[in-house]
């Protein structure tokens, strides 16, 4: 096979991140103490996959590579923009405490890590590929959970992780299995053909088993108990990302597999999305309500705003398709940016909702923003949430299914039922008298930066809805 250089220029966002992933282990090898170089490596690195992703999209460039089991196109594009993005601010907020830990280099590596499998995930064809790549994206995280050796939770939630995700991953591989034995073949553009009519027996299985393993990744209920332990144990920075970029990922190439490779079989899967996102969304949403503790709470919320997005996968069926492709792209922007903020915050103001009491008249500038989170989540106007949530009710609104609108239904009943928790700390923060004796921690400036422009992007993601739905729309994919 000769490798040409479009193939190479295909590749650039990956090999971007492998170089400076390999640059930030060796220096941190090489020079133990160089604690800002490794940092700003990092940094630089993240910010130059974005930009090489970007650069990509801007001059329209695609194509098909390795024998059609890897695709360079806008869609895989955009889903790399929002987890290199999603690194960037990473790094930034654990620039100082993994320092701390005198394993700077090595955690930073593992976000790295994490970049490259998520970038190439989106970008597969192959079912074998995709499940190399998503291995790739998610061992990297296990070691994230754990990390921080000081806290028992850490470890805690890391092994719990680590049980579930080799148990979701041999799921997973089944299923894929099953279906290349259907199909004889792993590549979606086979696959599609094998299951454009009656499902047997065999391929149905595997199609459920696909899901479900897919499920536990994204964290849909009833698959999501080792959702709250890992977050709460993880360190802060690791629990912002692993929250939403390979989430986005996760979400993107399972787009392309149900399109792309198994359209035939909608009248199933749609099925299946649709009973997932009304369990995910009520789990979420009820365990979140009794949460003193808001690490575990945002994770909790975390699992609800799965089942939004899942919803807008049970409405890919007949004209509502381009709307609810469009809603997973919004919805996966505007989660990214909203999620990780409110995340980082706990850097700054502690996990302990007493902690948020008072916020507002001893740091009013990290009150406003997690204010801004805390409604963006609700979904309320003109904040991202607003739009994520309704390219999703649109999407459910002209699919003309019944069991849509059951779902859509859902997601309007979960939006209300998640004000309480959200709008707590909003008025713990704003209307309660300062706690006493409670620790905040200082993440240093670039946890605030990090904090302060995510905020800002929430707050003014209404002047990218436009373009995001335009880039959508010319992905591909619809």
């Amino acid at each position: 096979m000769v490798y040409t250089g479009e193939a190479f220029l295909g590749l650039l966002p990956e090999l971007i991140s492998t170089g400076f992933l390999i640059a930030v282990l060796m220096v941190g090898v090489f020079a133990e103490r160089s604690t800002g170089l490794v940092a700003g490596l990092a940094a630089l690195g993240a910010l130059a996959t974005f930009a090489g992703a970007g650069v990509l999209l801007a001059i329209g460039f695609s194509g098909e590579f390795f024998g059609g089991g890897y695709v360079v196109d806008a869609f895989a594009l955009y889903f790399k923009l929002i987890v290199s993005g999603a690194a960037f601010f990473a790094v930034l907020a654990a620039a100082r405490w993994s320092g701390g830990t005198g394993d700077g280099a090595e955690y930073l590596m593992l976000i790295l890590s994490v970049v490259v499998g998520a970038m190439l995930l989106v970008s597969m064809r192959d079912l074998f590929g995709i499940f190399l790549a998503l291995e790739l994206a998610t061992i990297p995280s296990y070691a994230m959970v754990a990390f921080d050796r000081q806290r028992r939770e850490s470890a805690e939630g890391g092994m719990k992780y680590l049980i579930t995700g080799v148990i979701a991953s041999s799921i997973l591989l089944y299923g894929m299995v099953l279906i290349y034995g259907v199909s004889g073949s792993a590549q979606l553009s086979d696959i599609a053909q094998a299951f454009s009519g009656q499902l047997s027996p065999v391929a149905l299985i595997g199609l459920v088993l696909l899901i479900s393993g897919f499920a536990f990744k994204v964290s849909a209920a009833p698959f999501h108990f080792w959702t709250p332990d890992a977050y709460q144990g993880a360190p802060t920075s690791a629990a912002a990302f692993l929250s939403v970029a390979p989430k986005a990922a996760i979400f993107g190439v399972l787009l392309r597999i149900l399109l792309e490779g198994m359209p035939g079989a909608a009248p199933v899967w749609t099925a299946v999305m649709a009973f997932l996102a009304i369990v995910t969304m009520f789990v979420g949403n009820l365990f979140a309500l009794r949460q003193p503790n808001v690490r575990r709470m945002l994770a909790y919320s975390s699992v609800a705003h799965s089942g939004y997005i899942l919803a807008a996968f049970a409405a890919l069926q007949g004209q509502a398709v381009p709307t609810a492709v469009q809603a997973v792209m919004i919805y996966s922007a505007a989660y990214a940016v909203m999620n990780m903020g409110a995340f980082l915050v706990i850097d700054l103001a502690g996990e302990e909702s007493k902690g948020y009491n008072g916020l507002f008249r001893t740091r009013p500038g990290l009150a406003i923003s997690m204010g801004v989170f805390m409604a963006a989540l609700v979904g309320l106007p003109p904040l991202s949430g607003f739009f994520g949530k309704a390219w999703v009710l649109l999407a459910g609104a002209q699919s003309g299914s019944g069991l849509v609108y059951v779902v859509v239904g859902a997601v309007v009943v979960n939006s209300v039922l998640s004000v309480p928790y959200y709008f707590g700390i909003i008025r713990n923060m704003f209307f309660e008298e300062p706690a006493g004796n409670v620790e905040q921690g200082d993440g240093g400036f670039a946890v605030e930066f990090s904090v302060y422009a995510l905020a800002a992007a929430t707050v003014l993601f209404a002047l990218f809805v436009g373009p995001l739905a335009a880039l959508a729309r010319a992905s591909g994919l619809l």
